[in-house]
């Protein structure tokens, strides 16, 4: 009798298990694939049913460090999928971050261009997390990392779904934030404007042609002139419910530029429509590639991209619009205006009248030199807080001059600049070594009060993103505070700093009484030994810095603008020597940027001119060793200022890596069109080497001079 009511009892959970309604996680009996693997760590790992999410026991995958790592499983039928359940590993927890999880039936882009089922944050150490889909149809789940040296790792992804395959029809969805069966691009060929057009060849209608070409040289790219929040907009005709935008960024024309780009979605024209209902924030984009930004339907018939920020300019080589159902049909408009708080709709409506770029004629010095950094925890002994005001812009970790906190709730770094000062901008290098987007989402704060740890003062500005190992500068309008605190929001957080600088209108730091209110201050106390040499070297001459005149082609003759300073000694270049890295073409020999003029035109035949490639460099062998006090450079003027950003000035006497590994002088974070910029070095040796670090990077200069002596 006991062995009936047994069978009988596994009978009903046998019919149990076959039910239509039991969800069953169908990752187990599926194939897994990805893009790499490294420590062993195979993709089927993913897949064994194990949660142990220590690595070393064999239960997780692991990609190599790459450009955008995913995973895959391949389902063997279609899906109805309802939950995807993903184990983080309890050590580096926070490398999957920002990793998307996508469900559809292509395998174009190794199925990373499915429709996304959501976006991680985080998911706590060793903690599982599921993440609902809400029926989405596909046969294959994939997890995708966005970003440069990225790895992925996953103890447990389990796809939770019906077990039987089901026809494909409408996903049953009644939640707005679903993903939304997509329409025709209803963007192509519409009515496009744009705040400036840089030349002919970069026309607003470009960048709805219907062409994905990256190449600006194509004529298929819209792109605007430097200048404050420039923006993009396209016209729809007609209100619809837009479900997501694709953008496809520029490849040969400064593609990091539209890092912090912001997509706009509305029926408002005010403010040039830059004032409607945020969709998303662009924090970081390699170049060429397309990218879809998920805008859960927010209504609008206008579509905007706007680029907050001083001297930026806004080139989209292609903008896609994607609705939830086709023009003319039926759809219901969810209006986000009525979803927003009142403090949201104000801040929306004035976006970008807050920005107050600085004024160029005045020359603002790094405040935060001699001051007293502090941070919320260190991570070791080589993460101290005052590394991040060394005044070094090392971003490998392990060499002692980033900051680090532990992983942590909110944590913060701050430095205390001994007085109040007028903030203009604030400079922050960004790991090179690894984790760059631990920076991301972080926020500069500036006041005069420690309440708070000093967090809870005026926002300056909220950091999107930052590459590794580069530099960017935020504004900050003049804020007046003592204290420059960088806040990290969030859990489990860890905050690295490489180095911040901080421009303040109003620092002042033994300037001799007899020079003019308008010339350049001496450097901070710490420096102030420099100044002394320069004037015991050659009594300093106040000259105005120069702007060249188009108009003219004598290097004598300028416009006056700026204020610097020149000692007496001699130019050491003049019979240099000069070699770079490559040559562009028949204008740009390393010669024309010590030949005395500075013509910063570029097909006036006076500027040396790479490739385009890894860590491009120019030198000159100045046939001897000296004493360099300083170095002056001219932009480039016709186009492509940005471009000298993050360029390192290093001087010495060592020929190893072609001298790029001498001494660090200093590194330029940004110059204007045709602007010549005289930098303090103070240094011995024989080579003077510009090296500019990153990938697929030009170096131009229209004049190099090199100042000193024996």
């Amino acid at each position: 009798m006991k062995d009936v009511i047994i069978l009988s009892l596994l009978g009903i959970l046998g019919m149990g298990r076959c039910s239509k309604d039991e969800l069953v996680n169908v990752a187990l009996r599926g194939k897994a694939a990805q893009s790499s693997t490294s420590y062993g760590g195979t993709a089927k790992r993913a897949i064994d049913g194990i949660w142990n999410p220590t690595y070393e026991y064999d239960s997780c995958s692991h990609t190599s460090g790459e450009t955008s790592p995913w995973w895959r499983v391949d389902l063997l039928e279609t899906y109805q999928v309802t939950s995807v359940t993903i184990t983080n590993r309890d050590t580096l927890s926070e490398r999957i971050n920002g990793a998307e999880i996508r469900i559809g039936n292509s395998l174009e882009n190794d199925g990373n261009s499915n429709p996304r089922c959501a976006l991680i944050s985080s998911i706590p150490a060793g903690g599982s997390t599921t993440f609902q889909c809400h029926g989405m149809q596909g046969q294959y789940v994939n997890v995708f990392l966005r970003g440069y040296m990225q790895y992925l790792t996953l103890c447990e992804v389990e796809v939770n779904a019906h077990p039987a395959p089901i026809e494909m029809g409408p996903t049953q969805a009644s939640e707005l934030n679903l993903i939304v069966p997509v329409t025709d691009n209803v963007a192509l060929k519409k009515t496009t404007r744009q705040s400036s057009q840089y030349s002919y060849m970069g026309g607003s209608n470009n960048a709805v042609d219907g062409r994905r070409l990256s190449m600006y040289k194509d004529k298929s790219c819209s792109r605007t002139k430097s200048q404050v929040n420039p923006w993009w907009r396209v016209d729809l005709q007609r209100a619809y419910n837009v479900t997501s935008i694709t953008v496809t960024n520029i490849e040969d024309v400064d593609p990091e530029m539209i890092d912090g780009a912001e997509i706009h979605i509305g029926n408002s024209l005010q403010n040039n429509g830059n004032s409607n209902p945020l969709c998303a924030v662009i924090s970081s984009y390699p170049a060429w590639e397309v990218m879809t930004f998920q805008c859960s339907g927010i209504e609008g018939r206008y579509v905007n991209v706007f680029l907050p920020g001083c001297n930026k300019h806004l080139s989209l080589c292609e903008v896609e619009v994607n609705v939830g159902s086709r023009p003319g049909e039926e759809q219901t408009l969810y209006d986000m205006d009525k979803h927003l708080s009142s403090d949201r709709r104000v801040q929306d409506m004035k976006r970008g009248q807050d920005i107050l770029c600085p004024d160029h004629k005045t020359r603002y010095e790094n405040a935060a030199t001699g001051g007293i950094a502090s941070q919320s925890s260190q991570w070791d002994m080589f993460g101290d807080a005052n590394n991040a005001i060394d005044l070094s812009w090392i971003n490998r970790y392990l060499e002692g001059s980033c900051s680090h906190t532990k992983a942590e709730v909110d944590p913060w770094w701050r430095v205390d600049l001994s007085k109040t000062h007028n903030v203009t901008d604030v400079t922050i290098t960004n790991r090179g070594d690894c984790c760059s987007d631990r920076i991301s989402g972080a926020e500069i704060h500036v006041g005069d009060s420690l309440f708070n740890n000093g967090n809870s003062n005026p926002l300056c500005a909220r950091i999107p993103y930052i590459p590794a190992g580069q530099s960017r500068t935020f504004p900050c309008g003049g804020i007046s505070g003592r204290y420059v605190n960088i806040l990290l929001p969030g859990k489990e957080k860890y905050l690295t700093l490489c180095e911040v600088e901080v421009q303040a209108s109003t620092f002042q730091a033994g300037l001799p009484s007899t020079a003019p209110e308008t010339a350049v201050t001496a450097p901070n106390l710490n420096l102030a030994w420099l100044w002394d040499l320069l004037i015991s070297l050659g009594r300093p001459a106040i000259r105005k810095e120069e702007t060249y005149n188009q108009n003219n082609t004598d290097e004598e003759t300028f416009d006056h603008e700026k204020i610097s300073f020149e000692t007496q000694s001699p130019n050491l270049v003049s019979g240099g020597i000069e070699v770079h890295s490559s040559q562009y073409d028949s204008h740009g020999a390393a010669s024309n940027a010590t030949d005395r003029k500075r013509n910063p035109l570029y097909h006036a035949g006076s500027c040396s001119h790479t490739e385009a490639e890894t860590n491009p460099w120019w030198r000159v062998d100045l046939l001897d060793t000296y004493q360099v006090t300083f170095v002056t450079i001219t932009n480039r003027g016709d186009c492509c200022l940005h471009k000298i950003n993050g360029a390192e000035i290093r001087i010495g006497n060592s020929m190893e890596n072609n001298g790029t590994t001498n001494p660090l002088c200093a590194v330029i974070s940004e110059m204007r069109e045709g602007q010549a910029m005289d930098i303090p070095c103070n240094m011995e040796g024989h080579y003077v080497t510009i090296v500019l670090p990153g990938r697929e990077k030009y170096l131009a200069l229209c004049e190099v001079k090199v100042y000193g002596g024996k």
